[in-house]
């Protein structure tokens, strides 16, 4: 074959192509996801091979290749839903595959964009194979480069392992992830919404739930943009006078706080529809990322539950992998009594916090009870610094039990046992759970004024960074 017929064979090859995919949605979600006229297609031509039971697609239900993100390199597949409901081929699975090889060695970020009906069946164990070899290699992104998946339509069977396993997870309002078959689940245990985007938000399997695919993607680069490029053009010495009125109201916001003390108020709370107890987020503090674990007094008072303690410790290991520093705001009465209790579950918030090897610094708000102080990243279970407001209270029992167990002769003395028991909370709260109590036994550095709280954490933050 001469070098015309050559080029018109690719040419008409390429046009196959174009035509298929120039009218599907997967490359107009690429064209969202991607600057403009930067995207590079790689494995355009890979298509599957014939099997016994015949070839059934011209071209693979996949796009894969790179560009850039708000200038950013990016590397991404999606799937073409229009091209056998997307479902996985061997072939597809080795598009996948390479991609994710060529974002592993260029150390940029990946996202993954999914619609898909699950497995080629008629391809049978080289497409489940394929499969494998899909989750195996998202398995290997994890702690190598942040990993955004974004699910658009369906994600059946094995390919609901994508969003779990990545860093960051959107999905539409319309979309699908199950395991197993919504109406088999409905049926056996009466979950009504199983399978359903709003049930994937609930569990934390996805941070956000958006409308339109536009907004989904769009919600995927405000990501990558928070991560790969932190910007701040706050007074990194601004004051926060409005945290005192915060936390002097009754299960006060947390969110306010964070709000407040974040470079120009600029958060992005992550798995936010998934134990709302605690609450973590990704901030910009003194021109800096930074990750938030939080207790959330509005919900449960604070308390800490397993649900809790597994979504804030996933969202540690992800700090952990990436660099990225943490500050846990405290204001706990510790884990709350549940007769389904996961002793287990519970302990990888503290095992968290004491694997990571970050900088990790404390401020402890309010009530810090129990195995609640121990496990918020205390002074003992590796804190690097830790910081108390005058509000905060230390102890291994809430005042209202230690002051009557420690107080009991204040009680007997008094008159009024109504105001015998309050003297004797009072005397607890003084004595034993002051945060200048466990200051003078260097289980705090200092105890701050509200007002100057920002400053003091961005100057620890600064202090830390060659940890």
């Amino acid at each position: 074959m001469d070098v015309q017929s050559k080029k018109i064979k690719w040419n008409e090859m390429r046009d196959s192509i174009d035509s298929v995919y120039s009218s599907g949605k997967a490359m107009k979600r690429l064209e969202i996801l991607f600057d403009e006229g930067s995207f590079v297609e790689v494995g355009a031509f890979v298509r599957q091979r014939p099997t016994e039971f015949g070839s059934v697609a011209e071209n693979e239900g996949v796009i894969t290749g790179y560009g850039s993100v708000n200038g950013q390199l990016v590397f991404a597949f999606a799937q073409e839903p229009e091209i056998l409901k997307g479902s996985v081929s061997e072939m597809h699975a080795r598009k996948i595959c390479n991609i994710i090889d060529m974002a592993i060695k260029a150390d940029a970020p990946f996202v993954s964009i999914i619609d898909c009906s699950g497995l080629r069946i008629t391809e049978g164990i080289d497409a489940l194979a394929g499969y494998g070899q899909i989750l195996a290699k998202c398995n290997e992104m994890i702690g190598n480069i942040v990993h955004i998946s974004v699910v658009c339509g369906t994600c059946a069977g094995a390919l609901s392992f994508i969003p779990a396993l990545a860093d960051f997870s959107v999905v539409t309002e319309k979309s699908e992830l199950f395991l197993s078959a919504p109406a088999v689940v409905n049926s056996r245990f009466g979950i009504s919404d199983a399978g359903t985007a709003m049930n994937a938000y609930k569990n934390g399997l996805a941070s956000f739930v958006e409308k339109t695919d536009l907004e989904a993607i769009e919600k995927a680069k405000s990501f990558i943009g928070f991560i790969s490029e932190p910007f701040s053009d706050d007074d990194f010495n601004r004051l926060v006078p409005e945290l005192e009125s915060i936390i002097s109201a009754d299960n006060y916001d947390m969110k306010k706080i964070i709000e407040a003390v974040a470079d120009s108020g600029k958060v992005l709370y992550m798995c936010d529809g998934a134990a709302e107890n605690i609450l973590t987020a990704l901030v910009n503090l003194g021109g800096e990322i930074c990750g938030i674990v939080a207790n959330q007094p509005a919900v449960k008072n604070g308390s800490l539950d397993s649900s809790a303690a597994k979504k804030a410790a996933r969202f540690i290991g992800f700090c952990d992998d990436f660099n990225i520093p943490v500050v846990s705001l405290v204001d706990t009465e510790g884990f709350e009594a549940d007769k389904n209790e996961d002793i287990g579950d519970a302990s990888l918030l503290l095992n968290a916090f004491a694997n990571a090897e970050i900088p990790k610094i404390s401020l402890i708000i309010g009530r810090a009870y129990g195995s609640g102080y121990i496990s918020m990243c205390s002074k003992v279970t590796g804190a690097d610094v830790v910081l108390a407001l005058p509000t905060a209270e230390i102890a291994s029992l809430a005042p209202s039990t230690g002051g009557i167990f420690f107080g009991d002769d204040i009680v007997k003395n008094s008159e009024d046992v109504s105001e015998g028991r309050k003297a004797a909370i009072d005397d607890y709260k003084e004595k034993m759970a002051s945060p200048y109590e466990a200051a003078k036994r260097g289980y705090i550095d200092d105890v701050i004024e509200p007002v100057t709280a920002r400053q003091l954490l961005i100057s620890s933050l600064k202090m830390l960074e060659m940890k």
